[in-house]
């Protein structure tokens, strides 16, 4: 019978994160691979030369600054669109067979993803200044140390598959995870909004949100005393629950790891947030292990036999007091900090923050310094014990010595990055970020560029209060009595009639900018000028990022943008929205001859170029394949065609998995059959 090399140090350690990584660098190739595919069906309509807002712009406004796109560019004397359409292109496929080939799940592939994104990021401008831009980019800086470091990961024994390192570099998740919803839940309330102090955020947040779901309708529909009961909910779902992340009681983390996904799913339910919600979730994954996705890779005889240690039941019942304790307070916390009862008379549950704004900062200033000591503990803990671990399990000395040195060198990174990633946390609460030494700040200050560490916080003021301001493109044929017609655009609100979409996991980054520009005003909005340029002149590559162009022949001869306060109707109703006109003049009229329109085209050289782009034939029939679909089905396609692979693969070449049960025979371990197991 075969004999394995398998220490006895290996039943050690309980609990494994080997298929926790696994998973979570599947789940990031897929983030990346929605991140990539959205942003290519856009590339034409937002950055060619004839685009919304073209490369050549934003290479003139960072000549100071070192540009990857620029510089590969020059060396290989291409035009800087081709090569972001290459990069696009080639990080697709690689992110794509990522899903499905796990010998490349590599740092060196999570690398190349990265820096793809990134030199994406710094040339796109502020079609890419959204907070997931930057979640994605520190995120995938973290998945280059979560994955192993080797060009191909091509393991030839079973035993090879384990890391050392994978508690410590899955806690640096853990802690982006904590940092990103501790924050986006507690700057609802220093932000100082009356609506989310009043717990009725949610009463406008539905209709008033960038790009609402069908769901939204009949969600922004439900009674006052239940939109208030959630908000406080959320409160303590999404920052209350964060102190469980570093729990030393695995049960704790789990219970965090449901509620905060659960609340993720209702979040994406009701909105429209691109691969935000689903890289939340793949965040979360750091609160899990091998044993809660249902894998137990080795099974061990001499475990099953030993006897049960004395007094097991007082651990027991401590554990169980400790889970009692737990629930009990912050049940507590939750009905005395929201005085939630119930009101016999309305029949209703009624909810209300019981604390002033002076008491909660106070609250924050002494709590948010526990949490950075509690998760310090966590660390050391971490650290120690991996490299415990390290030193135990391997046979042999020079083992013991270099795989102790690789995870305490893990350790010190790990310490390095969680004190950096300090100074961004703690802009929630001013006295706590002053007190952080000097050198934190300047070496935060050298990497802020690069977006490894970052501050996160979503909604921290709730817009759309009286309706939701919404802009209206409108031409016409004709100077005397022009009969206006509306564009139409693919997602926002537009027509009355039309149903709110599910666009998630696209992002749909001209829509998602109009949004804005309707709280702002057109002077600050530069990008809006260039569009409407576009539309002026019929441009082909502008108009696919539209629904509907009323003039597919001639060009409009004037165009004017109005705005609109939108609200949702009253079910039941034949129209999901109704509107009041608030401007009819947001941006003045313009034409072609409209001369101070066109002096400030010329001046920024958005002026339309009708040199075309050099010919490839590869990448334009790409690109007239790309639009045939629409943008959410362009994202999901590449997805979708690697996991029916994974899935084939898994049906037709995958045996069944069983664990190995092992028993022990000197100083070996050596599989034992069920049989014999029963026996």
């Amino acid at each position: 019978m075969a004999k394995y090399s398998l220490p006895e140090k290996m039943f050690t350690s309980t609990l494994q994160y080997t298929h926790t990584r696994n998973l979570f660098l599947v789940c990031m190739s897929i983030v990346y691979t929605f991140a990539f595919a959205s942003l290519y069906w856009q590339q034409a309509g937002l950055y060619s030369d004839n685009g919304v807002l073209p490369l050549r712009l934003q290479i003139q406004q960072h000549e100071n600054v070192q540009l990857f796109i620029v510089k590969v560019a020059k060396m290989l004397r291409w035009t800087p669109y081709r090569i972001m359409e290459c990069i696009l292109l080639i990080s697709i496929c690689l992110s794509s067979s990522m899903i499905l080939f796990k010998c490349l799940r590599t740092s060196v592939t999570f690398a190349m993803l990265w820096l793809a994104y990134y030199s994406c990021f710094q040339i796109a401008g502020q079609f890419l200044y959204f907070q997931w831009d930057t979640l994605l980019l520190e995120a995938g800086f973290l998945t280059i140390l979560v994955a192993p470091m080797r060009i191909l990961y091509l393991k030839r024994k079973q035993v090879e598959d384990f890391l050392y390192q994978d508690r410590i570099t899955l806690w640096l998740v853990r802690w982006l995870a904590f940092r990103l919803l501790f924050a986006s839940g507690i700057v609802k309330l220093t932000g100082g909004d009356k609506t989310w102090w009043a717990l009725t955020a949610t009463t406008f947040h539905y209709q008033s949100q960038c790009i609402p779901t069908p769901l939204a309708y009949y969600a922004h529909h439900a009674p006052v005393w239940l939109h208030k009961l959630s908000t406080a909910l959320v409160y303590m779902f999404m920052s209350g629950t964060g102190i469980l992340f570093f729990s030393p009681f695995r049960v704790h983390r789990l219970i965090a790891f449901v509620v905060q996904t659960s609340l993720q799913l209702l979040i994406a339910m009701t909105g429209n947030y691109n691969f935000f919600n689903f890289l939340t979730i793949v965040l979360c994954f750091g609160l899990i292990d091998d044993r809660f996705l249902g894998y137990s890779q080795w099974e061990s005889i001499d475990d099953e036999q030993k006897p049960k240690r004395p007094f097991s039941w007082l651990t027991t019942i401590f554990r169980r007091c400790i889970h009692l304790l737990v629930l009990i307070t912050y049940t507590y916390l939750t009905v005395r900090w929201f005085g939630i009862y119930w009101d016999k008379k309305q029949q209703i549950i009624v909810t209300n923050i019981t604390f002033t704004r002076a008491q909660f900062d106070f609250f924050l200033k002494r709590f948010l310094p526990i949490c950075l000591f509690l998760a310090w503990c966590s660390l050391v803990f971490t650290i120690g014990r991996s490299a415990f671990i390290a030193i135990r399990r391997p046979t042999k000395i020079y083992g013991k010595i270099f795989h102790a040195l690789v995870t305490i060198a893990y350790g010190i990174l790990a310490m390095s990055l969680f004190f950096v990633s300090m100074v961004p946390f703690t802009v929630i609460e001013r006295q706590t970020a002053k007190a952080l030494p000097y050198e934190l700040q300047a070496w935060y200050n050298k990497f802020q560029d690069y977006h490894v560490f970052n501050a996160y916080g979503l909604f921290r003021s709730m817009t759309g209060v009286d309706g939701r301001p919404e802009l209206v493109i409108e031409g016409a044929m004709s100077m005397k009595n022009p009969k206006w017609k509306e564009y139409e655009f693919y997602y926002k609100p537009g027509v009355l009639s039309t149903t709110p979409p599910f666009v998630a996991p696209h992002q749909p980054r001209l829509d998602w900018q109009m949004w804005f520009a309707a709280l702002s005003h057109y002077q600050h909005e530069p990008w809006l000028a260039f569009f409407l340029y576009r539309l002026l002149t019929n441009q082909p590559e502008v108009l696919r990022l539209i629904q509907t162009n009323p003039f597919p022949t001639t060009p409009p001869k004037q165009i004017r943008v109005l705005l609109y306060r939108y609200n949702f109707t009253k079910p039941p109703s034949k129209d999901y929205w109704q509107r009041e006109l608030v401007n009819q003049e947001w941006f003045p009229t313009i034409t072609l001859e409209s001369q101070w329109f066109m002096s400030y085209i010329e001046q920024l050289g958005v002026t339309q170029i009708d040199k075309p782009l050099p010919k490839n034939l590869f990448l334009d029939i790409i690109r007239m394949m790309s639009d045939l679909m629409n943008g959410t089905i362009f994202t999901w396609f590449p997805v979708v065609i690697a996991l029916v692979f994974v899935i084939l693969r898994k049906l037709l070449c995958t045996k069944p998995h069983k664990p190995v049960v092992m028993r022990r025979d000197n100083e070996w371990y050596q599989p034992v059959p069920i049989k014999d197991k029963e026996n």
